[in-house]
């Protein structure tokens, strides 16, 4: 299934991201500053920029 995450960078959305990539979800994120999504990026997880 395919999943989009609000604040992916913060400490609820990160957490939420791991366990959905960990359960073999397909993972889109809006994150304000694309530099704090480095680690979501390893994920797999489609990062977009957002304001």
């Amino acid at each position: 299934m395919k999943y989009f995450v609000t604040g992916a960078t913060g400490f609820v959305g990160s957490h939420v991201v791991r366990q959905l990539v960990a359960a073999g979800h397909e993972v889109v994120a809006v994150v304000r500053n694309p530099a704090k999504a480095q680690e979501l990026d390893r994920l797999g997880v489609a990062i977009f920029q957002g304001m």
